[in-house]
C-alpha cells in the first residue's frame, strides 16, 4: 500500500509538472477591442527606440510618429514587419487626455518606452488627425497609422 502511495503522488507530481509546462506556453491574451476605439487594423507590436526625445507638450499638441515590430496582427491586413504609428500627446498618458481628443485616443499606456510590447487598435493618420506631426522617418515612405487605442501588454 505504502508503494502504491509513493507512485501516486509521483505521476500527480508529474502531472502537475506537465501542466505547468503547457500553461507557459500558452498564446498571447488579446483583450478584447474596445469598442470606442475605431481602427480598421488591430495588432500588437513591439516599440522600437525612439529616434529622438519627446518633444514638450506645452507649446501645441502633437503626434509622434514611432516605429514598431509587429508581432501579430489581430484584425485586419498587414504584410510588413515594421509599421510607423503616430501617438497624439505622447507624454500625456492615455487616460489622462482631457482636450479636444478625448474619446479618439485611450487606453492604459502612460509614455512610450523602447521595448515596451502594445496592443494597437489603428487607422490610417490622414483619416485622423491633420495637425502637427513630429515625424523622425522622412526617408521611409510607409503609410502612417494612427492610434486610437494603445494598451500595454
Amino acid at each position: 500500500m505504502r508503494r502504491f502511495l509513493i507512485l501516486a503522488a509521483l505521476a500527480t507530481g508529474l502531472v502537475a509538472c506537465q501542466k505547468q509546462g503547457e500553461a507557459s506556453k500558452a498564446p498571447l491574451a488579446i483583450p478584447p477591442r474596445p469598442a470606442a476605439a475605431q481602427g480598421s487594423l488591430v495588432l500588437v507590436g513591439t516599440l522600437q527606440p525612439l529616434p529622438s526625445e519627446l518633444p514638450a507638450n506645452d507649446l501645441y499638441k502633437y503626434a509622434y510618429v514611432a516605429k514598431y515590430t509587429v508581432d501579430t496582427v489581430v484584425e485586419g491586413t498587414f504584410a510588413a514587419k515594421e509599421i510607423l504609428v503616430a501617438h497624439y500627446d505622447p507624454r500625456t498618458p492615455r487616460s489622462g487626455i482631457q482636450d479636444e481628443q478625448k474619446g479618439n485616443v485611450g487606453g492604459d499606456v502612460t509614455g512610450l518606452q523602447p521595448g515596451d510590447r502594445h496592443y494597437l487598435v489603428l487607422r490610417p493618420l490622414d483619416s485622423a488627425w491633420t495637425g502637427a506631426i513630429e515625424d523622425d522617418f522622412p526617408q521611409d515612405r510607409s503609410s502612417r497609422w494612427w492610434a486610437s487605442w494603445t494598451n500595454g501588454i
